[in-house]
C-alpha cells in the first residue's frame, strides 16, 4: 500500500519536477548575450517569453511539442527557427547587426529600431561621442549641431533654437519624461548634465501628435544609463578647466538576481569669469551644481518595472560691486537657486513578440529661489535684505503620465500605436496673480504605420486634446519614408501644431526695481504648420564609407506668443501674440569614414519672418548661415583618439523697436568656436586621460544690437564665450 501511494505521488508530480532546459545565446565571437528576448511560440500561437541572464542563459519550461524559437536583441539580427523540438540544452549564435547599439532609436517609434529604418529623421549622439567632446551638459553637445543657435545670459543660463524655432517649441525629455522649469519659455540646456548619458536622440520636425505641446519644432530625448548592464559596475570622472571649472562625478551599480541598482552623482563648480578684472562683480556668474540619480529595475520574465529619483541643485551667485564709505564697506549679493526633483515609475510589458504595453508616471518638483543679502565686507557677515522685491520663491509641480500600446512586427504590412498623454502643472508663488495657478492637458493619440512596399512606408497620425483653459483642435500629422534603393532614404513629415500658453505666460507678475514682467490672461494659443524633408544617401567604396544628408524645413506659426515691450517708453514687458511668424531653410551634411578616420562637414541656412518685416522697406525673410567641421581619428594600437571641432555661427539679423516707436533692423556679428582634444586609454582600458583646448580662437563677445529684454540690456556688445581655456579630464571605469 505504501509503495502504491509513493508510486502514484511520483507519477503525478514528476512532470512538475522536470529539470528546466537551457537556451544559451552567444554572439559571433562567442561572447555571452545578456538581455536577449527569447520567445517560445507554441502551435496555438501562445508564447512564453524569457530574457537571458548575465551568462546569456534563459531557463525555459520543458517543451513537449514542436515550437518556433524567436530571439531578439537590439545589437544583433533577429533569429527565427520554426518547427523546432527542444529536447536538450541548446546554444544559439546570433549575427551582429551592421548598426551599433547607440544607433538604435526609441524616440517616436513603436519599438527600438535601427536608425536607418526609422520613419522620422533621427540624429543620434552616442555616449562615446559625448565623452570625446568632453561635453559636461546638453548645451555643449547641441552647440556642435547644424541649425542650432545658443543664446547666453551670463546670469540666468543658456537658451537655444532649432531651425529658427525657439525653446517654447522644442520638447526636452529625460528618459521620456518632460523637463519642467522654463525661464522666459526656455529650458536651460546647461542644467541637463551628461555625466550618465547613454545617448541623445534628436528629432527635427513636427512631433506634436506624439508629444503634444512644445514639440512643433522637434524633440530632444536624453537617454541615461540603465542599471543591470553588468553584475558590478562603477566609474568616476574628474575635470579641471583653466577658466575656473572644477567637476567631479561617479556612479556605481550592482545586479542581484532579477533586480538591478544604479546610483550616480556629482558636483560641477564654475568660479565665474570676466575678460578684465572687475573686483567682486563678474560678467559670467559663479555657478555650482549638485546632481544625482537613484535607479532600480526588476525583471519579471516579460514584465520590466523600474523607478528612479533624480535630483538637481544649482546656485548662481551675482556678487555686487563694493560700496565703500568712511563708516562701512558692503555689497548686495543675490543668489539664484534652482532645485529640481523628478520621481519616475515606469513599466514595460511584452505581451507577445510583437505587442507591448508601456507606461511612465512622473512627478517633477521645480523651485526657483531668489535671495538678496547685504554683505559686510569687513566682518564678512551677511543678512537678508527685507522686502518682497529682493526675496522670492516660485514653485512648479508637474504630474505627467504617458502610456502606449504598440504593435510592431518587421515585415507586417500594418503596425500601429495608441496612447494616453496627460500633463498637469501647478505654479505657486508671489509672482503669480492669485499666488496659485494650474493648467492641464489631457490627450489621446494614435498612429498607424503602413508598409506599402519594400520601398514605401507611410505613417498617418492624430491627436485629440482637452486643455483646461483653451479649446484644442484635433491635430493630424503625416510621415513617409521612401527608399528608391537600399542606400538612399527620403523622408517627409508634415504636422499641425497647437501650443496653449503656459502658466507663466498667463499669470506671471514679476515686478521689482529691475523687472516689470507681467502675464497676459487674454493670450491666444499658437497654431502652426510644420514641414520637414530629408534625403540621406550612403556610398561604400572599399574601406571608404560616405553619407550625404540633405534636409529642408518650413514652419509657419499663427498667433505666436513672445515676450515684448508694447510701449518702449514704459518698462513693462508682457507676453503678446505677434501674429505670423515663419522659418524656412535647409542643410547639407557629409560624413566620410576611412578606416578609423572620420571627417564631417556641413553647412546650413535659416530664414526668419515676422510681422516687423512688413512695417518698413525690409526683405520678407532675413537669413543666417552656420557651418560645422569635425575631424576625428582613432589610433587603436596606441589606445589613442584625437578630434578637432569647428562651429561657425554666421551673422544673425533681427528687428528692434526704437524709442520713437520706429522699427529698425540690426545684425549680430558672426563668430566661430574651435575645440580640440586627445583621449588616451591606460591600464587595460580602465583609465582614460583626456586633454584639450576649448575656444581656441578666444571668442568672448560680439558686436550686436539685440532687442532688449526683461533681463538683458540692448547694448552693443553680447557675451558669447568665456575665452580660450585648456582642460584635463581623468576617467575611471571598473572593468
Amino acid at each position: 500500500m505504501i509503495f502504491n501511494r509513493l508510486f502514484i505521488t511520483l507519477f503525478l508530480f514528476l512532470p512538475f519536477c522536470a529539470k528546466a532546459q537551457k537556451i544559451k545565446v552567444i554572439g559571433p565571437e562567442g561572447e555571452t548575450v545578456q538581455g536577449a528576448f527569447v520567445f517560445v511560440v507554441h502551435k496555438n500561437q501562445k508564447s512564453d517569453v524569457y530574457i537571458t541572464d548575465k551568462q546569456g542563459v534563459a531557463l525555459i519550461k520543458p517543451v513537449q511539442d514542436t515550437v518556433s524559437l524567436l530571439i531578439r536583441h537590439t545589437s544583433y539580427r533577429e533569429y527565427l527557427d520554426s518547427g523546432l523540438v527542444i529536447k536538450d540544452n541548446i546554444t544559439i549564435k546570433l549575427v551582429k547587426k551592421d548598426v551599433a547599439l547607440d544607433q538604435v532609436v526609441i524616440t517616436g517609434e513603436y519599438a527600438p529600431r535601427d536608425v536607418n529604418t526609422s520613419v522620422q529623421p533621427v540624429t543620434v549622439i552616442s555616449g562615446e561621442k559625448v565623452e570625446n567632446l568632453s561635453a559636461q551638459n546638453l548645451e555643449q553637445v547641441m552647440a556642435t549641431q547644424l541649425n542650432v543657435r545658443m543664446t547666453q545670459d551670463p546670469a540666468l543660463g543658456a537658451s537655444m533654437s532649432i531651425n529658427g524655432l525657439s525653446g517654447q517649441n522644442i520638447k526636452f525629455l529625460v528618459d521620456g519624461v518632460p523637463v519642467t522649469g522654463r525661464l522666459d519659455g526656455n529650458i536651460d540646456p546647461s542644467q541637463l548634465n551628461m555625466n550618465n548619458v547613454e545617448r541623445v536622440e534628436i528629432i527635427e520636425g513636427p512631433m506634436s501628435v506624439a508629444y503634444g505641446t512644445d514639440a512643433a519644432g522637434g524633440v530632444i530625448n536624453i537617454i541615461t544609463k540603465k542599471p543591470g548592464s553588468k553584475k558590478v559596475e562603477g566609474g568616476a570622472n574628474l575635470l579641471y578647466e583653466t577658466r575656473g571649472q572644477y567637476n567631479m562625478d561617479g556612479y556605481g551599480g550592482v545586479s542581484l538576481g532579477k533586480s538591478s541598482f544604479l546610483v550616480s552623482g556629482g558636483r560641477n563648480f564654475f568660479d565665474g569669469w570676466s575678460e578684465t578684472d572687475t573686483s567682486r562683480w563678474q560678467l559670467w556668474k559663479p555657478k555650482e551644481q549638485y546632481f544625482g540619480d537613484i535607479k532600480y529595475r526588476i525583471n519579471l520574465k516579460n514584465l520590466l518595472l523600474g523607478y528612479q529619483l533624480s535630483a538637481f541643485h544649482e546656485t548662481i551667485t551675482d556678487k555686487g560691486e563694493p560700496r565703500v564709505s568712511p563708516y562701512a564697506a558692503y555689497a548686495f549679493d543675490t543668489y539664484y537657486k534652482t532645485i529640481r526633483f523628478v520621481n519616475q515609475a515606469n513599466a514595460a510589458w511584452l505581451i507577445t513578440p510583437d505587442r507591448s504595453l508601456s507606461g511612465t508616471l512622473s512627478r517633477s518638483d521645480y523651485k526657483r529661489i531668489k535671495n538678496t543679502y547685504r554683505k559686510d565686507l569687513v566682518e564678512l557677515q551677511q543678512q537678508l535684505v527685507p522686502g518682497g522685491e529682493e526675496q522670492d520663491t516660485t514653485s512648479f509641480v508637474t504630474y505627467a503620465f504617458r502610456s502606449t500600446y504598440n504593435k510592431f512586427k518587421a515585415g507586417d504590412a500594418w503596425n500601429f500605436q495608441g496612447g494616453i498623454d496627460v500633463t498637469h502643472e501647478t505654479a505657486t508663488g508671489s509672482r503669480f496673480t492669485d499666488s496659485k495657478e494650474s493648467i492641464g492637458d489631457y490627450a489621446l493619440f494614435g498612429s498607424a504605420e503602413y508598409t506599402a512596399s519594400k520601398k514605401v512606408v507611410i505613417r498617418p497620425a492624430m491627436r485629440m486634446t482637452y486643455n483646461t483653459h483653451f479649446k484644442a483642435p484635433v491635430i493630424p500629422s503625416f510621415s513617409i519614408r521612401y527608399n528608391p534603393k537600399e542606400s538612399l532614404a527620403i523622408r517627409f513629415s508634415y504636422g499641425k501644431g497647437f501650443r496653449a500658453p503656459g502658466v507663466k505666460e498667463l499669470y506671471l507678475y514679476f515686478v521689482d526695481i529691475n523687472h516689470n514682467v507681467q502675464g497676459n490672461e487674454k493670450l491666444l494659443p499658437e497654431y502652426s504648420d510644420n514641414f520637414y524633408l530629408s534625403a540621406a544617401q550612403q556610398y561604400t567604396t572599399g574601406a571608404l564609407n560616405n553619407m550625404v544628408k540633405l534636409s529642408a524645413f518650413q514652419s509657419s506659426i499663427r498667433d505666436m506668443i513672445t515676450l515684448a515691450q508694447p510701449n518702449p517708453a514704459s518698462s513693462l514687458y508682457t507676453y503678446v501674440n505677434i501674429g505670423k511668424f515663419s522659418t524656412h531653410g535647409g542643410s547639407l551634411e557629409n560624413t566620410a569614414s576611412w578606416k578609423s578616420l572620420s571627417l564631417t562637414t556641413g553647412v546650413a541656412i535659416t530664414g526668419r519672418y515676422n510681422l516687423y518685416a512688413d512695417s518698413g522697406d525690409f526683405k520678407k525673410y532675413i537669413y543666417s548661415p552656420d557651418a560645422f567641421v569635425s575631424l576625428e581619428n582613432q589610433f587603436k594600437n596606441a589606445g589613442l583618439w584625437a578630434g578637432i571641432y569647428l562651429k561657425y555661427n554666421g551673422p544673425l539679423p533681427g528687428y528692434k523697436i526704437e524709442s520713437d516707436n520706429t522699427i529698425t533692423q540690426f545684425t549680430n556679428e558672426g563668430y566661430t568656436f574651435l575645440d580640440a582634444s586627445i583621449r588616451k586609454s591606460l591600464l587595460k582600458n580602465t583609465l582614460f586621460l583626456t586633454v584639450g583646448l576649448k575656444n581656441i580662437l578666444d571668442v568672448t563677445s560680439i558686436n550686436g544690437s539685440g532687442q532688449a529684454s526683461a533681463h538683458i540690456s540692448g547694448d552693443n556688445e553680447l557675451a558669447v564665450g568665456t575665452g580660450r581655456s585648456a582642460f584635463v579630464k581623468l576617467q575611471y571605469k571598473l572593468k
